[in-house]
Protein backbone atom coordinates (compact mmCIF):
# COMPACT_ATOMS: atom_id res chain seq x y z
CA UNK A 1 0.00 0.00 0.00
CA UNK A 2 3.23 2.57 0.91
CA UNK A 3 4.71 1.54 -2.53
CA UNK A 4 1.44 2.19 -4.56
CA UNK A 5 0.81 6.36 -2.51
CA UNK A 6 4.43 6.75 -3.66
CA UNK A 7 3.50 5.87 -7.14
CA UNK A 8 0.91 8.26 -7.22
CA UNK A 9 2.77 10.99 -5.57
CA UNK A 10 5.33 10.58 -8.74
CA UNK A 11 4.34 12.46 -11.54
CA UNK A 12 7.01 11.29 -13.37
CA UNK A 13 5.22 9.62 -16.69
CA UNK A 14 7.65 6.83 -17.60
CA UNK A 15 7.07 4.80 -13.95
CA UNK A 16 7.98 1.08 -14.24
CA UNK A 17 5.59 -0.84 -11.50
CA UNK A 18 7.01 -4.16 -10.31
CA UNK A 19 5.53 -4.23 -6.67
CA UNK A 20 2.13 -4.83 -7.29
CA UNK A 21 1.14 -8.69 -7.67
CA UNK A 22 -0.72 -8.67 -10.49
CA UNK A 23 -0.65 -9.87 -14.19
CA UNK A 24 -0.06 -7.74 -16.83
CA UNK A 25 -0.16 -8.29 -20.48
CA UNK A 26 2.20 -6.54 -22.86
CA UNK A 27 0.23 -3.27 -22.55
CA UNK A 28 0.54 -2.87 -18.90
CA UNK A 29 -3.03 -3.76 -18.52
CA UNK A 30 -4.94 -6.23 -15.90
CA UNK A 31 -7.19 -7.82 -18.79
CA UNK A 32 -10.35 -9.57 -18.16
CA UNK A 33 -10.22 -13.03 -19.60
CA UNK A 34 -12.35 -13.55 -22.29
CA UNK A 35 -13.49 -16.71 -20.50
CA UNK A 36 -14.43 -14.80 -17.55
CA UNK A 37 -16.65 -12.13 -19.76
CA UNK A 38 -18.27 -15.00 -21.15
CA UNK A 39 -19.45 -16.39 -18.18
CA UNK A 40 -20.14 -13.10 -16.66
CA UNK A 41 -22.73 -12.29 -19.77
CA UNK A 42 -24.14 -16.09 -18.93
CA UNK A 43 -24.27 -14.59 -15.33
CA UNK A 44 -26.29 -11.45 -16.42
CA UNK A 45 -28.97 -13.30 -18.08
CA UNK A 46 -29.05 -16.86 -15.57
CA UNK A 47 -28.79 -14.71 -11.92
CA UNK A 48 -32.69 -14.48 -10.63
CA UNK A 49 -31.21 -13.55 -7.05
CA UNK A 50 -28.78 -11.40 -4.89
CA UNK A 51 -29.72 -13.42 -2.14
CA UNK A 52 -27.00 -14.73 0.47
CA UNK A 53 -25.45 -17.78 -0.29
CA UNK A 54 -24.78 -19.00 3.29
CA UNK A 55 -21.68 -18.89 5.40
CA UNK A 56 -20.23 -22.25 2.93
CA UNK A 57 -20.46 -20.09 0.22
CA UNK A 58 -21.42 -22.32 -3.60
CA UNK A 59 -21.11 -25.70 -2.96
CA UNK A 60 -20.68 -26.56 -6.27
CA UNK A 61 -17.84 -23.96 -7.21
CA UNK A 62 -15.76 -25.64 -4.56
CA UNK A 63 -16.31 -28.54 -5.97
CA UNK A 64 -15.75 -27.63 -9.74
CA UNK A 65 -12.08 -25.68 -8.65
CA UNK A 66 -11.08 -29.33 -6.59
CA UNK A 67 -11.72 -30.99 -9.56
CA UNK A 68 -9.99 -28.52 -12.07
CA UNK A 69 -7.18 -28.76 -10.03
CA UNK A 70 -7.02 -32.30 -8.79
CA UNK A 71 -8.89 -34.01 -11.41
CA UNK A 72 -7.15 -37.85 -10.70
CA UNK A 73 -7.37 -37.97 -6.70
CA UNK A 74 -9.09 -41.31 -6.03
CA UNK A 75 -12.37 -42.08 -5.40
CA UNK A 76 -11.66 -43.80 -1.99
CA UNK A 77 -10.44 -40.37 -0.80
CA UNK A 78 -13.25 -38.27 -1.47
CA UNK A 79 -15.15 -38.94 1.60
CA UNK A 80 -12.50 -37.05 3.82
CA UNK A 81 -12.46 -33.93 1.78
CA UNK A 82 -14.82 -30.95 2.72
CA UNK A 83 -14.67 -27.71 0.96
CA UNK A 84 -15.70 -24.01 1.72
CA UNK A 85 -16.08 -20.46 -0.15
CA UNK A 86 -13.95 -18.14 1.03
CA UNK A 87 -13.17 -14.26 0.12
CA UNK A 88 -9.80 -15.02 -2.02
CA UNK A 89 -7.05 -17.04 -0.81
CA UNK A 90 -6.69 -14.84 2.17
CA UNK A 91 -9.93 -15.48 3.51
CA UNK A 92 -9.08 -19.38 3.46
CA UNK A 93 -5.62 -18.96 4.79
CA UNK A 94 -7.30 -16.84 7.91
CA UNK A 95 -9.93 -19.73 8.01
CA UNK A 96 -7.35 -22.21 8.49
CA UNK A 97 -5.09 -20.55 10.44
CA UNK A 98 -8.53 -20.29 12.76
CA UNK A 99 -9.22 -23.79 12.63
CA UNK A 100 -5.95 -24.65 13.51
CA UNK A 101 -5.52 -21.93 16.88
CA UNK A 102 -9.16 -23.41 17.87
CA UNK A 103 -8.20 -27.08 17.70
CA UNK A 104 -5.05 -26.92 19.20
CA UNK A 105 -3.78 -23.65 20.16
CA UNK A 106 -0.62 -24.90 21.40
CA UNK A 107 0.28 -25.92 17.88
CA UNK A 108 3.51 -23.96 16.23
CA UNK A 109 3.52 -23.28 12.13
CA UNK A 110 6.65 -23.49 10.68
CA UNK A 111 7.08 -21.11 7.78
CA UNK A 112 10.23 -20.94 5.63
CA UNK A 113 11.07 -17.14 4.85
CA UNK A 114 11.63 -15.21 2.80
CA UNK A 115 7.42 -15.64 2.10
CA UNK A 116 4.11 -13.37 1.68
CA UNK A 117 4.58 -10.92 3.68
CA UNK A 118 1.21 -11.66 5.27
CA UNK A 119 1.67 -15.05 6.30
CA UNK A 120 3.41 -13.94 10.01
CA UNK A 121 0.64 -11.49 10.48
CA UNK A 122 -1.87 -13.65 9.52
CA UNK A 123 -0.30 -16.47 11.97
CA UNK A 124 0.07 -13.89 14.90
CA UNK A 125 -3.62 -12.12 14.06
CA UNK A 126 -4.84 -16.59 15.12
CA UNK A 127 -2.89 -16.38 18.21
CA UNK A 128 -0.43 -19.01 17.02
CA UNK A 129 3.70 -18.91 17.58
CA UNK A 130 5.70 -19.43 13.93
CA UNK A 131 8.44 -20.72 13.88
CA UNK A 132 10.75 -19.89 11.06
CA UNK A 133 13.74 -21.44 9.21
CA UNK A 134 15.55 -20.41 5.56
CA UNK A 135 14.18 -21.10 2.58
CA UNK A 136 17.35 -20.42 0.24
CA UNK A 137 20.86 -21.29 0.75
CA UNK A 138 23.65 -18.55 0.09
CA UNK A 139 23.05 -19.52 -3.63
CA UNK A 140 19.52 -18.51 -3.95
CA UNK A 141 18.47 -22.20 -4.53
CA UNK A 142 16.01 -23.78 -2.34
CA UNK A 143 17.63 -25.14 1.33
CA UNK A 144 16.66 -28.65 1.37
CA UNK A 145 18.70 -29.04 4.73
CA UNK A 146 16.58 -26.34 5.88
CA UNK A 147 13.59 -27.76 5.47
CA UNK A 148 14.40 -31.12 6.38
CA UNK A 149 16.02 -29.83 10.04
CA UNK A 150 12.26 -28.00 10.71
CA UNK A 151 10.48 -31.08 9.79
CA UNK A 152 12.81 -32.87 12.33
CA UNK A 153 12.04 -30.51 15.02
CA UNK A 154 8.42 -30.44 14.05
CA UNK A 155 6.23 -31.93 16.72
CA UNK A 156 3.04 -34.23 16.44
CA UNK A 157 0.20 -31.38 15.85
CA UNK A 158 2.76 -28.87 14.89
CA UNK A 159 1.62 -26.88 11.22
CA UNK A 160 4.09 -26.76 8.26
CA UNK A 161 2.98 -23.59 6.01
CA UNK A 162 3.92 -24.16 2.38
CA UNK A 163 3.63 -22.65 -0.83
CA UNK A 164 1.87 -24.28 -3.69
CA UNK A 165 3.88 -23.54 -6.52
CA UNK A 166 5.73 -20.26 -7.79
CA UNK A 167 6.50 -18.84 -4.54
CA UNK A 168 6.29 -15.28 -3.65
CA UNK A 169 8.26 -13.63 -3.17
CA UNK A 170 11.53 -15.81 -4.21
CA UNK A 171 9.99 -18.10 -7.65
CA UNK A 172 11.96 -20.64 -6.38
CA UNK A 173 9.83 -24.05 -5.19
CA UNK A 174 10.29 -27.19 -3.99
CA UNK A 175 11.26 -30.05 -5.93
CA UNK A 176 9.75 -33.63 -6.24
CA UNK A 177 11.98 -34.81 -3.42
CA UNK A 178 11.43 -31.76 -0.91
CA UNK A 179 7.47 -33.01 -1.76
CA UNK A 180 8.53 -36.83 -0.92
CA UNK A 181 9.95 -35.37 2.39
CA UNK A 182 7.05 -33.17 3.22
CA UNK A 183 4.54 -36.02 2.58
CA UNK A 184 6.87 -38.79 4.54
CA UNK A 185 7.38 -36.39 7.57
CA UNK A 186 3.84 -35.10 8.09
CA UNK A 187 2.66 -38.71 8.21
CA UNK A 188 5.07 -40.33 10.48
CA UNK A 189 5.51 -37.49 12.92
CA UNK A 190 1.74 -35.98 12.91
CA UNK A 191 2.51 -33.00 11.04
CA UNK A 192 -0.58 -31.09 9.42
CA UNK A 193 0.24 -28.94 6.27
CA UNK A 194 -1.09 -26.08 5.51
CA UNK A 195 -0.56 -24.72 1.48
CA UNK A 196 -0.75 -21.73 -0.07
CA UNK A 197 -1.91 -22.33 -3.33
CA UNK A 198 -2.53 -19.37 -5.18
CA UNK A 199 -0.81 -19.36 -8.98
CA UNK A 200 -1.66 -23.11 -10.40
CA UNK A 201 -1.19 -22.58 -13.74
CA UNK A 202 1.12 -19.91 -14.09
CA UNK A 203 4.52 -22.19 -13.40
CA UNK A 204 4.49 -25.19 -15.56
CA UNK A 205 0.90 -25.81 -16.22
CA UNK A 206 -2.02 -26.97 -13.60
CA UNK A 207 -1.16 -30.64 -13.49
CA UNK A 208 2.51 -29.85 -12.70
CA UNK A 209 2.27 -27.01 -10.40
CA UNK A 210 -0.43 -28.83 -8.27
CA UNK A 211 1.77 -32.12 -8.96
CA UNK A 212 3.52 -31.65 -4.47
CA UNK A 213 -0.10 -30.80 -3.69
CA UNK A 214 -1.21 -33.94 -4.75
CA UNK A 215 0.59 -35.94 -3.56
CA UNK A 216 0.67 -34.42 0.05
CA UNK A 217 -3.45 -35.01 -0.32
CA UNK A 218 -2.81 -38.75 -0.96
CA UNK A 219 0.20 -39.13 1.77
CA UNK A 220 -1.44 -37.71 4.44
CA UNK A 221 -4.21 -37.70 7.14
CA UNK A 222 -4.76 -34.33 7.50
CA UNK A 223 -3.96 -31.60 5.29
CA UNK A 224 -5.16 -27.40 4.29
CA UNK A 225 -5.27 -26.08 0.96
CA UNK A 226 -5.99 -22.30 0.76
CA UNK A 227 -7.40 -21.94 -3.00
CA UNK A 228 -7.05 -18.64 -4.47
CA UNK A 229 -8.63 -17.55 -8.16
CA UNK A 230 -7.35 -14.37 -7.84
CA UNK A 231 -4.48 -14.83 -10.68
CA UNK A 232 -5.40 -17.92 -12.41
CA UNK A 233 -8.69 -16.40 -13.08
CA UNK A 234 -7.88 -12.90 -12.86
CA UNK A 235 -10.26 -11.80 -10.71
CA UNK A 236 -8.26 -10.12 -8.16
CA UNK A 237 -11.28 -7.57 -7.07
CA UNK A 238 -13.90 -10.05 -6.75
CA UNK A 239 -12.46 -11.95 -3.77
CA UNK A 240 -12.84 -15.46 -5.05
CA UNK A 241 -10.88 -18.13 -3.41
CA UNK A 242 -11.69 -21.54 -1.10
CA UNK A 243 -10.25 -23.76 1.33
CA UNK A 244 -10.12 -27.40 0.87
CA UNK A 245 -9.97 -29.42 4.44
CA UNK A 246 -8.62 -33.25 4.13
CA UNK A 247 -9.53 -34.77 7.31
CA UNK A 248 -8.57 -38.61 8.62
CA UNK A 249 -12.11 -40.02 8.33
CA UNK A 250 -15.33 -38.70 6.53
CA UNK A 251 -16.79 -38.57 10.04
CA UNK A 252 -14.30 -36.24 10.98
CA UNK A 253 -14.41 -34.36 7.88
CA UNK A 254 -18.51 -33.69 8.14
CA UNK A 255 -17.26 -32.05 11.83
CA UNK A 256 -14.72 -29.95 10.07
CA UNK A 257 -17.21 -28.73 7.41
CA UNK A 258 -19.65 -27.82 10.19
CA UNK A 259 -17.06 -26.23 12.37
CA UNK A 260 -15.48 -24.37 8.99
CA UNK A 261 -19.17 -23.12 8.04
CA UNK A 262 -19.76 -21.53 12.02
CA UNK A 263 -16.32 -19.68 11.84
CA UNK A 264 -16.90 -18.43 8.71
CA UNK A 265 -20.10 -17.22 10.40
CA UNK A 266 -17.74 -15.07 12.48
CA UNK A 267 -15.50 -13.98 9.79
CA UNK A 268 -17.09 -12.61 7.02
CA UNK A 269 -20.31 -13.66 7.34
CA UNK A 270 -21.27 -14.79 3.32
CA UNK A 271 -18.92 -14.98 1.21
CA UNK A 272 -19.03 -12.86 -2.01
CA UNK A 273 -21.28 -14.46 -4.62
CA UNK A 274 -19.95 -12.98 -7.87
CA UNK A 275 -16.35 -14.27 -8.29
CA UNK A 276 -17.22 -17.98 -7.95
CA UNK A 277 -20.31 -18.37 -10.05
CA UNK A 278 -18.09 -16.87 -12.73
CA UNK A 279 -15.54 -19.59 -11.82
CA UNK A 280 -18.38 -22.19 -11.39
CA UNK A 281 -19.90 -21.06 -14.69
CA UNK A 282 -16.55 -21.40 -16.57
CA UNK A 283 -15.92 -25.20 -15.31
CA UNK A 284 -19.16 -25.88 -16.14
CA UNK A 285 -18.69 -25.68 -19.35
CA UNK A 286 -15.73 -27.71 -21.95
CA UNK A 287 -16.08 -24.91 -24.12
CA UNK A 288 -15.34 -21.97 -21.41
CA UNK A 289 -13.14 -24.66 -19.48
CA UNK A 290 -10.77 -24.84 -22.99
CA UNK A 291 -10.87 -21.13 -23.62
CA UNK A 292 -9.74 -20.52 -19.63
CA UNK A 293 -7.15 -23.27 -19.99
CA UNK A 294 -5.68 -21.48 -23.18
CA UNK A 295 -6.10 -18.06 -21.99
CA UNK A 296 -3.82 -19.34 -18.95
CA UNK A 297 -1.68 -20.58 -20.77
CA UNK A 298 -0.70 -17.36 -22.84
CA UNK A 299 -0.08 -15.72 -19.62
CA UNK A 300 1.97 -18.77 -18.02
CA UNK A 301 4.33 -18.25 -21.18
CA UNK A 302 4.28 -14.90 -21.58
CA UNK A 303 5.57 -14.58 -17.94
CA UNK A 304 8.35 -17.60 -18.75
CA UNK A 305 9.16 -15.75 -21.80
CA UNK A 306 9.96 -12.69 -19.74
CA UNK A 307 12.06 -14.35 -17.43
CA UNK A 308 14.10 -15.93 -20.35
CA UNK A 309 14.66 -12.42 -21.55
CA UNK A 310 15.89 -11.16 -18.12
CA UNK A 311 17.82 -14.12 -17.52
CA UNK A 312 19.80 -13.19 -20.65
CA UNK A 313 20.89 -9.47 -19.59
CA UNK A 314 24.59 -8.97 -18.69
CA UNK A 315 24.45 -6.44 -15.83
CA UNK A 316 27.71 -5.42 -13.70
CA UNK A 317 27.73 -7.97 -10.25
CA UNK A 318 24.17 -9.31 -11.41
CA UNK A 319 23.51 -13.03 -12.46
CA UNK A 320 20.26 -13.56 -13.52
CA UNK A 321 20.46 -16.77 -15.00
CA UNK A 322 18.65 -18.42 -12.49
CA UNK A 323 15.81 -16.87 -12.90
CA UNK A 324 14.70 -19.40 -15.89
CA UNK A 325 14.90 -22.55 -13.26
CA UNK A 326 12.27 -20.32 -11.26
CA UNK A 327 8.84 -20.25 -11.65
CA UNK A 328 5.70 -17.45 -11.04
CA UNK A 329 5.23 -14.01 -11.29
CA UNK A 330 7.85 -13.27 -8.28
CA UNK A 331 11.41 -13.02 -8.16
CA UNK A 332 14.30 -11.80 -6.07
CA UNK A 333 17.03 -9.26 -7.68
CA UNK A 334 20.60 -9.26 -5.82
CA UNK A 335 20.05 -5.98 -4.67
CA UNK A 336 20.11 -3.96 -1.42
CA UNK A 337 17.14 -1.76 0.10
CA UNK A 338 19.79 0.87 -0.72
CA UNK A 339 20.08 0.05 -4.48
CA UNK A 340 15.84 -0.39 -4.67
CA UNK A 341 15.57 3.09 -3.23
CA UNK A 342 18.20 4.06 -5.84
CA UNK A 343 15.59 2.67 -8.60
CA UNK A 344 12.93 3.90 -7.38
CA UNK A 345 14.59 7.40 -6.97
CA UNK A 346 16.86 8.26 -10.00
CA UNK A 347 14.76 6.01 -12.48
CA UNK A 348 11.20 5.51 -11.32
CA UNK A 349 11.39 2.01 -11.12
CA UNK A 350 9.54 0.38 -7.90
CA UNK A 351 9.47 -2.58 -6.66
CA UNK A 352 9.19 -3.62 -2.83
CA UNK A 353 12.16 -2.94 -0.36
CA UNK A 354 12.91 -6.53 -0.56
CA UNK A 355 13.96 -6.42 -3.81
CA UNK A 356 10.82 -8.79 -5.44
CA UNK A 357 9.48 -7.59 -8.81
CA UNK A 358 6.64 -8.97 -9.98
CA UNK A 359 8.27 -10.15 -13.73
CA UNK A 360 4.66 -9.20 -15.53
CA UNK A 361 5.78 -5.98 -15.11
CA UNK A 362 7.79 -5.58 -17.70
CA UNK A 363 6.90 -5.48 -21.19
CA UNK A 364 8.76 -4.10 -25.09
CA UNK A 365 8.20 -0.67 -23.57
CA UNK A 366 9.90 -0.79 -20.35
CA UNK A 367 12.49 -3.47 -20.85
CA UNK A 368 15.58 -1.34 -22.03
CA UNK A 369 14.78 1.33 -19.36
CA UNK A 370 14.74 -0.65 -16.92
CA UNK A 371 18.22 -2.74 -18.21
CA UNK A 372 19.58 0.34 -18.45
CA UNK A 373 18.25 1.78 -14.68
CA UNK A 374 19.94 -1.90 -13.31
CA UNK A 375 23.51 -1.31 -15.31
CA UNK A 376 23.56 1.99 -13.92
CA UNK A 377 23.75 0.62 -10.10
CA UNK A 378 27.47 0.37 -8.47
CA UNK A 379 27.07 -3.13 -6.56
CA UNK A 380 24.39 -3.61 -4.39
CA UNK A 381 24.02 -7.01 -3.38
CA UNK A 382 22.17 -8.02 -0.12
CA UNK A 383 24.28 -10.10 2.45
CA UNK A 384 25.98 -12.12 -0.51
CA UNK A 385 22.91 -13.72 -2.02
CA UNK A 386 23.88 -14.40 -5.91
CA UNK A 387 21.41 -15.27 -7.99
Amino acid sequence: MALGLQMQADSRPNQIDLGVGTYRDEAGRIPVMTAVKAAERLLVEQQDSKGYVGPSGDAEFARRLQDALFPDLPASLQPRLSRIQTPGGTGALRLALQLIAQANPDARVWIATPSWPAHLPLIAACGLTARTFRHLDPNGEHDRQALADALAQAQPGDVVLLHGCCHNPTGVDLDVEAWREVVQQAAARGLAPLIDLAYSGLGEGIEADVAGVRALLQGCDNALVALSCSKSFGLYRDRTGALLMLSSTAETTANLGQVAAAQARLLWSNPPDHGAAVVRIILSSDELTVLWRAELGVMRERVNQLRRQLASLVVPQMNLASLTRQRGMFALLPLSEAGVHRLRQDHAVYMDASARINVAGINDDNFQRFFMALSSLEPCLPNGLSL
